[in-house]
């Protein structure tokens, strides 16, 4: 099984997350936003830079309208400061390759110092020989491993600019490196993402025996997300339960219904690598900042009046904001995942 993440409650913790949950049941029933503690988890981003140019990621293809950037460690200290009372929970990714931030390592550990659950999202392009020791003197809760093909031509269909071999010799290297090291520790927990589309969906089958034969703890089958009608049409799988859109002759529309309410903007924010605070990971690029979090504290703007403000725009109409008409909250991502 996965971690258990228990330990990573407290008193203060566990008070805290009851005061979400009833906050958002009352901003349902008042509809109204009512917000009572902090979120319980945060996406933070490392780096928006990224060595591949994926044609649906902004940042790989350089689409990206805010700045390219590092986060610094000092900011990255002092915001955990903050927040690790009443969070548990950090996603060291949003944008970009976390392991292009020369100081990712010293991040993993800071967190974790304070008792929060750190996860990660790779490509694996950087995780080689040269730091793996140093990776698990300091290593992450949870590993996400990108993978989404099983040679050269299936991977680069869609990582651009990437190797299979490269990232295929990484994940052995991983799980190769806790089998030696751990001596049964499910520290880090590796999970390798598929990303399913048309240009391998054939490989559904091989990779799960790909990953259960490597000793991967956990393989995911992801659907994809599209932006445009014509990625529609040359990424999205042939299979219909492999698509989260439903596609028609003139355009495409996610199958997810869009309520007015999203738990999101009350359990969860998101950091950009220079501060700025987004609601959630569908605003890439930080079209809806209420504050910086390297110029006021956390908590005066996650009350504030333009945090409140979208929190009553999802209450009230859901599908008149941008950001989440390809949102899959309450849609399933994920084909399958199998933990081992």
């Amino acid at each position: 099984m996965e971690i258990n993440i228990i330990k990573y409650f407290s008193a203060g913790r566990i008070l805290n997350i009851i005061k979400i949950f009833v906050s958002f049941i009352f901003s349902r029933l008042l509809n109204k936003p009512v917000v009572w503690g902090m979120p319980l988890s945060f996406s933070i981003e490392p780096t928006n830079y990224c060595n591949l140019r994926c044609p649906e990621c902004p940042s790989g293809l350089g689409t990206l309208t805010r700045p390219l950037g590092f986060l610094d460690i000092h900011n990255f200290k002092n915001f955990i400061d903050q927040i690790h009372k009443n969070s548990f929970y950090v996603q060291l990714y949003f944008q970009g390759e976390p392991f292009l931030n020369k100081d990712l390592i010293e991040m993993i550990r800071y967190a974790q110092s304070k008792n929060i659950y750190v996860s990660i999202s790779t490509n694996g392009h950087f995780i080689s020989e040269r730091n793996i020791d140093e990776l698990f003197n300091n290593a992450p809760d949870k590993i996400i491993f990108s993978l989404d093909g099983l040679d050269e031509k299936s991977y680069q269909s869609y990582r651009i600019g990437g190797s299979f071999a490269k990232a295929d010799k990484a994940l052995k290297l991983l799980v190769h490196t806790k089998a030696q090291r751990n001596h049964g520790s499910k520290i880090p927990f590796i999970e390798l993402q598929f990303l399913v589309m048309k240009q391998n969906e054939h490989l559904v089958n091989e990779v799960i025996e790909y990953g259960e034969k490597l000793g991967i703890d956990k393989i995911t089958l992801k659907t994809m997300q599209i932006t445009s009608y014509e990625n529609a049409l040359n990424f999205l799988p042939k299979k219909e339960g492999y698509r989260r859109y439903k596609i028609g002759e003139n355009g495409y529309k996610i199958k997810n219904r869009l309520n007015n309410h999203c738990f999101l903007l009350w359990k969860t924010s998101v950091v950009t690598w220079d501060g700025k605070v987004v609601p959630c990971c569908f605003d890439k690029d930080a079209e809806y900042e209420f504050g910086n979090v390297f110029e006021k504290k956390f908590s005066d703007i996650w009350k504030s009046e333009g945090y409140q403000e979208f929190r009553k725009k999802i209450l009230s109409g859901r599908k008149n904001v941008d950001i989440c008409t390809n949102c899959t909250s309450g849609l399933k991502m994920n084909i399958s995942s199998t933990e081992y």
